[in-house]
C-alpha cells in the first residue's frame, strides 16, 4: 500500500474499473469521451493506494471521488506551495468509545500535563541526538556550553508543574536548537531562523513543508482510528487547529523532516533549481524539488503496519506513527 503524490500541474485523476489514472487536462475544444494512451502519465489499482495528497493545479472527477470513499481511501488536498487546505476522509470508524474518552481526558489537567511531558521529553531526545551525532563526526561545531543549555532545558521539563511552563521550556530548547541548526548544512546552503508564513529561503522552505505533510499524515492516523485530531492534549484547541496532531508531530519534527533536510541539502540532492519564489514575497519547493522530497521521504516512512504485523519489525516512521497512536489511545481508555 503506498500515498500517491499528485504533484504535476493541469492534470486530472480519473477512475476506470478499479484502477485510478493521472491524465493530462485536455486543451479546450478537444470533446472526445474516452481517453487516449497518450495521455495517461500514471495508472495504478485502488488496491495498491492507501492515501492521495494532491497539490495544486489538479483536478478529479466526481467518479474517482466516489471511487476514494468506497475504497477508504484518504484524500488530502494542498496549495501547490504546500499549505494544507483539507482532507476528505472515508468513514472509517465507530470508535466513538475513544472521542468520549478523549474528551474526558481533556479536561483531567494531570493526564494532559503527563502526556505532554511525554511529548517534550522525546521531542528534546531528538534534539539532542542530531546534535550530538553532528558534533561526533564533526567535533568543534557546537560548544560544550551550547549543549549543555538545552540539556539544562531538558532536565527542567521534568520539574514543570504546568502545560504553560512545559511550553516555555519547549520553546526556549527549539529556538536554541534552531540558532545550531545552521551550522550542520554545507555550504552554499545557509540558515539563520526559522521563518514561516513565508519561508524565506531554501532550507526553512524544505522544513516547512515535510511538517505539514507529517502533520496531514498524523491527522489520518488519528481520524482513522477514531480520535478527534482537533482535540489536543499540550496544544492549545483553537478553531480549526488540528492540536492532536500537533502534539504527536513535536515528536517527530527533528527525527524525521530536519534529518531528511539535512541529507537532502547536504548530500547534493536538492539544488537551487528546485526551488521557486513567489512575488508576494516567500520561497517554495517545485515541482522537481517536491520529487525529489517524496522520494527520499517514503523510504524514510516505510510501510503501514498490518493488522497481523508485528510493529516492532516494521521498518519506518510509518509503523513508528502507527505504534505510538495505538500507545495513545491504550492511554487514554485504561487510565482511571
Amino acid at each position: 500500500m503506498a500515498t500517491l503524490y499528485l504533484i504535476e500541474q493541469n492534470t486530472i485523476l480519473r477512475k476506470t474499473s478499479d484502477r485510478l489514472r493521472l491524465c493530462k487536462m485536455r486543451t479546450p475544444g478537444q470533446r472526445r469521451s474516452h481517453v487516449t494512451q497518450g495521455e495517461v502519465l500514471l495508472e495504478l489499482p485502488c488496491a495498491d493506494i492507501d492515501q492521495v495528497m494532491l497539490f495544486g493545479n489538479v483536478q478529479l472527477t466526481t467518479q474517482a471521488l466516489q471511487k476514494l470513499l468506497l475504497r477508504g481511501i484518504e484524500l488530502a488536498i494542498f496549495t501547490y506551495s504546500g499549505k494544507l487546505l483539507g482532507q476528505l476522509t472515508p468513514p472509517k470508524t465507530k470508535n466513538i468509545l475513544l472521542r468520549i474518552a478523549q474528551f474526558e481526558k481533556y479536561h483531567d489537567k494531570q493526564f494532559c500535563l503527563n502526556i505532554s511531558k511525554e511529548i517534550v521529553l522525546k521531542k528534546m531526545k531528538c534534539i539532542m541526538e542530531i546534535l550530538k551525532r553532528h558534533q561526533n563526526h564533526y567535533p568543534g561545531t557546537f560548544t560544550i556550553d551550547e549543549l549543555r543549555r538545552i540539556e539544562t532545558l531538558e532536565n527542567q521539563v521534568h520539574q514543570a508543574d504546568t502545560t504553560d511552563s512545559l511550553r516555555g521550556y519547549e520553546g526556549s530548547a527549539t529556538a536554541a536548537y534552531f540558532q545550531l541548526f545552521g551550522r550542520m548544512l554545507k555550504p552554499p546552503w545557509k540558515f539563520q531562523c526559522r521563518t514561516r508564513r513565508p519561508p524565506k529561503d531554501p532550507v526553512n522552505a524544505v522544513l516547512s513543508f515535510g511538517y505539514v505533510i507529517v502533520g496531514a499524515e498524523l491527522q489520518s492516523l488519528l481520524d482513522g482510528i477514531g480520535f478527534d485530531p482537533f482535540l489536543g492534549l499540550y496544544h492549545s484547541s483553537e478553531y480549526g487547529r488540528p492540536s492532536l496532531a500537533l502534539d504527536l508531530l513535536e515528536e517527530y519534527r527533528h527525527s524525521l523532516v530536519d534529518k531528511l533536510a539535512l541529507n537532502l541539502f547536504n548530500l547534493g540532492i536538492l539544488t537551487e533549481n528546485d526551488f521557486y519564489p513567489l512575488p508576494e514575497g516567500g520561497i517554495y519547493l517545485g515541482i522537481s524539488g517536491k520529487k525529489k522530497f517524496f522520494t527520499h521521504y517514503e523510504r524514510m516512512l516505510g510501510e503501514f503496519m498490518g493488522a497481523t504485523d508485528i510493529a516492532e519489525k516494521k521498518k519506518g516512521f510509518r509503523a513508528v506513527f502507527q505504534k505510538r497512536i495505538m500507545e495513545l489511545a491504550k492511554k487514554i481508555q485504561s487510565s482511571p
